[in-house]
C-alpha cells in the first residue's frame, strides 16, 4: 500500500485522539452490555416482532459500519485520504457537485487528524449501536446516525457514486456502496408490521430492478467508453497491479487481456447479462435461477469490477458487492424456495422452466 505515512507527531497525536475516543466508545458498550444483561428479562428476547431477515440485515449493516470504521483508521487516511480518496472524484464532477466536494475537502484538511478519528469511531458508533441496540431506541438512534452520516459520505466521499461522470460503472461500485447502508437503515426502520408482510421483500425485489437496469444502461452508454479497447481494460489492468494475494489479482489480469482483445464482445455480453438480470427479477423473481445467476454475478463484479473494495489500495469499505450478497441474503429469509429442495428435484425445475 503506497502513499506518505503521517509524521511522528502527528501519528503520536492521531493515536492519542483515537484511544481517547475507544475508551469511550468501550465504555458505553460495556454500560449496554451490563443494562441488556441486569435490566432485560429474557422473555423480551422471546417476543421480538421481527423475523430472522430483519435481524440478519442489522447485523449485516452494523458489521459492515464496524468494518468500515477500521479500514478508516489506517495511517495513511489522515495524510493521503483528501488526495488520494476524495480529490480524484472531483474531476468531472457537475459544478456544484465538485464545489461540494471540494468544500469538504477544505473542511477536512484544517485537521486531518481529528477529522480521521472523528469518522472512524463515528462508523465504529454507528455499527455497535445498530448490533448491540435491540430493537429499541438505541437501534434506531443507530439508524438514524447511518442515514444521516451515510448521506454525507455519499455526497463528500463517493460524489453520489460518480453517477454523474462518464465511465461510471456499477460493477465499479456505482451508485455508491453507502447509499445502500442508507437503504438498508430505511428499511430497518420499517414497523414489525411491514417486515411481517411482503412489503420488504417487493422492495428489495424493486430495488434489484432497478440496479440492473441502472447497471445495463451505464454499461451500454457510449460517452462511458466501455466500448473501446483501452478504457475497461485499463481499469482492470491499474486494480491487478496493486498489491494483493496473486490468487486474487491472477483473474484480474485474465480479464484485463479478454477484454483489451475484445471490447466489443465483453461489453455487449455485460450488457445483456444486466438486462437478463433485470428481467428475471421484474417477471420471476422467486425462480431459483434468479437468485442464483445473480448471486454469481454479483460475486464476479465484487471481485473482478470492485477487487473486494479493500485489498487493492487505500479502501476504506468492501464496497458495494458485498451489500448486495447481504440483500440476497435476506430475500431468501423472506423466499426460501429460491435456494431450497430445487437442488435435488428435478420435477422443481421443469415446472418453473416451462
Amino acid at each position: 500500500m503506497g502513499g506518505v505515512l503521517p509524521t511522528a507527531r502527528a501519528l503520536a497525536e492521531y493515536y492519542e485522539i483515537f484511544v481517547s475516543m475507544a475508551i469511550l466508545v468501550t465504555a458505553a458498550v460495556a454500560m449496554r452490555v451490563m443494562t441488556l444483561i441486569h435490566h432485560r428479562p429474557l422473555s423480551d428476547y422471546r417476543r421480538n416482532p421481527y423475523p430472522v431477515a430483519y435481524q440478519w440485515l442489522a447485523w449485516g449493516i452494523g458489521g459492515l459500519w464496524i468494518l468500515d470504521g477500521f479500514l478508516q483508521a489506517q495511517p495513511l487516511m489522515v495524510t493521503r485520504f483528501v488526495g488520494g480518496v476524495v480529490a480524484p472524484l472531483i474531476i468531472g464532477q457537475p459544478l456544484p457537485l465538485a464545489f461540494l466536494i471540494e468544500l469538504g475537502s477544505r473542511l477536512w484538511t484544517i485537521h486531518p487528524v481529528l477529522g480521521n478519528a472523528f469518522a472512524t469511531w463515528l462508523q465504529i458508533t454507528i455499527g455497535l449501536l445498530i448490533l448491540l441496540g435491540g430493537t429499541g431506541r438505541w437501534r434506531r438512534i443507530g439508524l438514524w446516525l447511518s442515514i444521516g452520516w451515510g448521506l454525507v459520505v455519499w455526497v463528500f466521499g463517493e460524489a453520489l457514486g460518480s453517477i454523474f461522470v462518464n465511465g461510471s460503472w456499477v460493477a465499479q461500485g456505482s451508485p455508491g456502496s453507502v447509499l445502500f447502508y442508507v437503504l438498508a437503515a430505511v428499511l430497518l426502520l420499517l414497523s414489525p408490521t411491514l417486515w411481517q408482510s411482503h412489503v420488504v421483500s417487493r422492495m428489495i425485489r424493486w430495488g434489484f430492478v432497478g440496479l440492473w437496469t441502472l447497471s445495463a444502461l451505464l454499461q451500454a452508454w457510449p460517452g462511458s467508453g466501455w466500448w473501446t479497447a483501452n478504457s475497461l481494460s485499463v481499469y482492470e489492468l491499474s486494480m491487478a497491479q496493486m498489491a494483493q494475494p496473486s490468487v486474487i489479482a491472477a483473474p484480474l489480469y485474465w480479464w484485463s487481456s479478454a477484454i483489451h482483445a475484445h471490447p466489443l464482445f465483453w461489453n455487449g455480453l455485460l450488457v445483456v447479462t444486466f438486462l437478463f438480470l433485470a428481467a428475471l427479477w421484474l417477471f420471476r423473481p422467486r425462480l431459483p435461477l434468479t437468485w442464483w445467476v445473480t448471486a454469481t454475478v454479483v460475486f464476479l463484479t465484487w471481485w473482478l469490477g470492485q477487487d473486494f473494495g479493500v485489498l487493492g489500495g487505500m479502501g476504506t469499505d468492501p464496497n458495494s458487492g458485498i451489500v448486495a450478497l447481504l440483500g440476497l441474503l435476506v430475500y431468501w429469509q423472506f423466499c426460501p424456495e429460491v435456494i431450497g429442495r430445487w437442488v435435488l428435484s428435478v420435477r422443481y425445475w421443469r415446472r418453473h422452466l416451462t
